[in-house]
């Protein structure tokens, strides 16, 4: 391993003209790739294959043209005409017609045709209508700003939403946003770096390669978007991680360059700086990577591309930090203080480490009452992890200026909470013509009454619905050639039940009063998929399916959480295994993965507190939904583990790196301490400022992403880092490096070759 960072020094200083010029190649192609990632990017990818929603909406599409996901909503309003009003039904008409020619539209329902009376609003001046639609997500998608435009029917107020629309939406905004963050973020990023190393030049090195490691990186997400589904998600997350990993591994690299060019000429001092820091970044980007990998095993296409995302943005990095930002140092080691800004600005010039030195000498003389003091603030912090709830991921993730949005509430307003996220109860024959048998036609009738009598259900549609107060007589008498004798009858029965064909299928549409993701709409939901049979005895030779928006955000839930204890373990054993590699221990490794633990229920706390109990929205420009996105807790695991690994290995670096220069365990772990604390602070910044700013994006996700990340590095690089380690270092003594003999032929010790003999110097007693 020492003979690999050996070469990379050699190669940087001998080759370094030839390198800059292949890295600024690589940079050109890069861009042009990155360029063109967001269109290839693609927003949802809910519907599980295999789930209970997914097979109920195959059915509704093949048997009665009914799609739970691939569908729209046009909203028309108006504040002075009214639904009734020639002028009104002249435009919506017109509207719908246009519409109704495009290739991707196979059905269009409104309150003038077939005509649907509860499609209007009670003040009679807002309706919508139902367009059902065929095509793939991303073309659905693509097609949403003609099919916006298709719409409009002057003077009318119109809007078009469902899930293609609300995927162009996140899309949209998420570029908004991802614009936004490097407009503000990159100048106080290289403010904060400007203030670490006291000189421009030496602060521009780390901008540039976050700036060349997130180009290289998208260029790499957008090859894997032309052979897989990638999910938008995965452009803000890979970017936000991107930028403050690439950052934080060449702060820590060019520190300890700065530091090793005092000592030994040019090429002695990079070698040195690849054997220590650069050891670290490729253990760090290692275990992010491998952890991601893991996580990329998850049958869910929003989790496993921005793991794999994640998985190329750590390996990125470590290229960058190991074969461009040598070239970088050689290019400007004579510079790297130029422009120095400590002789202008005393307060530059005070050194950190007096303070530094105090709070580990209080931490090593007290280690017990140190960690009693750190667990208690931690704990304290954690406590509210106890009662997170996760919800689905709807429109209300959007900011309420996005026509997703703004109509979806429009409709929440005159129509009612679950107007656009029904229940379907999908009820399918085993047999031929097996739903007109009197039979199952009374069971329809009893699952109808019960559920128009729920005090959580606002309405029903079925054919129960087609006379009011149909009695079991009327319902047993109930078929095709009965209904066809009344047009009315004809055009309601016609969106619930298959007149032709093989007649198997039949459907019971349940608003529920409250939104598809409310505690009560997915009780209701449960209640149906446990009791629909029950409480329909002539159902029981039926296969009943509930699906709808609801099911599906319980479904994906399911799986998610299902799945996700594995892959935990899967994670930690990836984590655990590497750093025993890394530090030849059995200890140090368990000690950092139950320190990570905590820093993650800590992240956990601070997403209840802001986005489920609402303390602090106002701050970050939303509205509390009352529960956190269902896939944040599973992303902020993967990513935070890989994050707090990058510090752990960096210190624990240090602290070896002192021992095998012959200082005891507790002088070394001060000096190490000493050595580092300043540099992880600082890099604990810049990711603060990273990951702090995506806390002021408008979509809810990348909120609640950024929020998690920002807490749980800031706690790590403090309490964690400074507090909990040292203590417990100094606590465990010689079994910190602990390996039994029976492990030890088998498990290789990494050399840490390439150290200048100069003995260090233990730290003052405090």
């Amino acid at each position: 391993m020492s003979s690999f960072y050996s070469t990379l020094a050699r190669l940087a200083v001998r080759r370094t003209k030839t390198l800059a010029v292949v890295w600024l190649v690589i940079l050109i192609v890069a861009g042009i790739g990155a360029s063109r990632l967001e269109k290839q990017l693609k927003v949802g990818g809910f519907s599980l294959p295999g789930t209970e929603f997914h097979t109920a909406s195959d059915i509704l599409a093949d048997d009665l043209r009914i799609s739970s996901d691939r569908s729209a909503v046009v909203v028309y309003t108006s504040p002075t005409l009214r639904v009734t009003d020639k002028q009104y039904a002249d435009a919506v008409q017109k509207s719908l017609a246009r519409l109704a020619k495009l290739d991707s539209v196979t059905k269009v329902e409104s309150f003038y045709d077939p005509g649907l009376p509860p499609f209007v609003s009670e003040d009679n001046r807002t309706t919508y209508a139902l367009v059902t639609l065929r095509g793939s997500e991303n073309d659905l998608q693509s097609a949403t700003p003609e099919m916006r435009e298709v719409v409009q029917a002057p003077p009318l107020e119109t809007h078009l939403v469902g899930n293609a629309a609300v995927n162009f939406d996140v899309q949209e905004a998420s570029a908004q946003d991802l614009v936004k963050v490097e407009r503000f973020t990159l100048p106080l990023v290289a403010l904060l770096l400007v203030l670490v190393f006291g000189s421009v030049v030496a602060a521009s090195v780390p901008l540039v390669l976050g700036a060349v490691s997130v180009a290289v990186a998208l260029a790499f997400v957008y090859l894997l978007a032309l052979v897989s589904d990638v999910s938008i998600f995965a452009l803000n997350i890979g970017t936000m991680i991107g930028l403050g990993l690439a950052i934080d591994f060449s702060l820590i690299m060019v520190s300890r360059f700065r530091e090793e060019l005092k000592e030994a000429p040019l090429e002695v001092a990079l070698e040195q700086t690849l054997q220590t820091a650069g050891r670290s970044i490729t253990f760090s980007g290692i275990t992010l990577g491998l952890t991601m990998t893991v996580l990329a095993l998850f049958p869910v296409m929003v989790i496993r591309s921005v793991a794999l995302a994640i998985a190329v943005v750590a390996a990125v990095s470590v290229l960058t930090g190991l074969l461009l930002l040598p070239v970088a140092l050689v290019l400007l080691h004579r510079h790297l203080d130029r422009w120095n800004l400590r002789a202008r600005l005393p307060f530059l010039s005070r050194s950190g480490g007096q303070g530094w030195h105090r709070t580990i000498g209080l931490v090593m003389r007290r280690p017990v009452g140190s960690i009693a003091v750190a667990l208690a603030v931690l704990a304290l912090l954690a406590l509210p992890s106890a009662w997170m709830t996760v919800r689905g991921v709807t429109v209300d993730v959007l900011p309420a200026s996005t026509e997703s949005r703004h109509a979806v509430d429009l409709v929440r307003d005159e129509f009612g909470q679950g107007e656009l996220a029904p229940i379907f109860v999908v009820v399918q024959s085993p047999t031929d013509g097996g739903i007109w048998t009197p039979k199952v036609l009374e069971g329809v009738l009893d699952l109808h009454e019960k559920m128009r009598l729920d005090p959580r259900v606002d309405h029903v549609h079925s054919l129960a619905t087609l006379v009011p107060n149909p009695s079991k007589q009327y319902m047993a008498s109930l078929s095709p050639a009965t209904i066809e004798t009344s047009p009315d009858r004809t055009r309601i029965a016609k969106r619930l039940s298959a007149l032709e064909g093989r007649q198997r299928t039949t459907a019971l549409v349940v608003y529920p009063k409250t939104g598809p993701t409310d505690p009560e709409t997915e009780q209701l939901l449960l209640d149906l998929r446990s009791h629909a049979k029950e409480w329909a005895p002539g159902l029981q030779s039926m296969s009943v399916l509930i699906g709808g928006e609801p099911a599906q955000h319980r479904d994906f839930l399911d799986v998610v959480y299902d799945q996700f204890p594995i892959l935990l373990l899967l994670s930690l054993l990836v984590t655990y295994v590497v750093l025993m590699v890394f530090f030849h221990s059995l200890i140090l490794p368990l000690v950092a993965i139950v320190l990570n633990l905590i820093s993650l229920l800590v992240s956990f706390g601070a997403l209840v507190i802001v986005f489920q109990w609402g303390i602090g929205d106002r701050l970050l420009g939303f509205e509390s939904l009352g529960a956190v996105g269902g896939y944040t807790p599973v992303i902020l695991f993967s990513v935070l583990f890989g994050l707090s690994t990058d510090y752990q290995v960096f210190l624990l670096t240090r602290v070896r790196e002192q021992m095998r220069r012959g200082l005891s365990n507790e002088d070394a772990i001060a000096a190490g301490l000493e050595q580092t604390a300043g540099i992880i602070t600082a890099a604990a910044l810049v990711m603060l400022v990273v990951f702090g700013s995506f806390a002021f994006t408008g979509v809810l996700v990348i909120k609640e992403i950024g929020v998690g990340l920002a807490v749980a590095v800031l706690v790590d690089a403090t309490l964690v880092r400074v507090v909990l380690v040292p203590a417990t270092m100094k606590l465990l003594g010689r079994w910190n490096w602990w390996m039994p003999s029976a492990l030890d032929r088998y498990i290789p010790e990494i050399d840490e070759g390439g150290f200048e003999p100069r003995p260090a110097t233990p730290p003052a007693t405090a």
